[in-house]
């Protein structure tokens, strides 16, 4: 019975290398689709751990065959869908499309029952739909695990915000107020650092 287990738990992590690298993936890129550690993929293709059965049925799913597949010898053609294939940039588009088409309603709305005496600019809308777009991007990044893209969205992040305030600041008060763009220089420095750190500290796990 014993032996028997062994054997199974070898072939699993065997088809799990067999499918994960037909389909072109590495062990980091599968863990980001999945939104799991490169290191718990590591361990599963070992053999030093089991995915459970609901990572399987995704497994599965994602690779076109069926659980059952994952404990035999005989390997299945991987069929990936398209939408499998690109789903984490169809739902960040789909995400940037519904900030977008709040924006717009935001705008119309503001368009129609913003009073005339206003000092509000009915423009300065799509600056904070920019502000919001990067938010959106900020979070699905986080999820995915996607750390080098992530730099630059939330560069994004601290810049339109900087823009926010300073035309804001600028439309309503006929005042500049441009000393916002240094306060984003030390933010961004920082960013910088926080991912080099990130980075270093990731290669040295990896390495162990």
């Amino acid at each position: 019975m014993e032996k028997e287990e062994i054997n199974l738990q070898e072939v699993l992590a065997n088809n799990l290398i067999h499918y994960r690298k037909a389909s072109g993936l590495t062990q980091l890129e599968l863990a980001q689709k999945f939104n799991y550690s490169d290191k718990s993929v590591s361990k599963w293709e070992r053999g030093e751990g089991f995915p459970d059965v609901f990572v399987l049925k995704s497994l599965a799913d994602f690779y076109g065959i069926k659980v059952d597949d994952f404990y035999i010898k005989e390997h299945k053609p991987v069929k990936i869908s398209a939408y499998q294939k690109h789903k984490q940039l169809y739902l960040q588009l789909f995400s940037l499309s519904l900030v977008w088409l709040v924006t717009l309603a935001v705008f119309m709305l503001v368009r129609l029952f913003l009073p005339v005496a206003s000092t509000f600019q009915p423009w300065l809308i799509f600056i904070y739909g920019a502000v919001a777009s990067f938010v959106v991007l900020v979070v699905w990044h986080c999820v995915f695990h996607l750390r080098f893209i992530r730099v630059f969205s939330i560069s994004g992040l601290i810049w339109s915000i900087a823009v926010a305030i300073f035309l804001t600041f600028e439309s309503m008060t006929d005042r500049s107020l441009y000393l916002v763009f240094f306060l984003g220089i030390p933010l961004e420095i920082l960013e910088i650092l926080w991912y080099l750190f990130r980075r270093k500290v990731h290669q040295r796990r990896v390495n162990k």
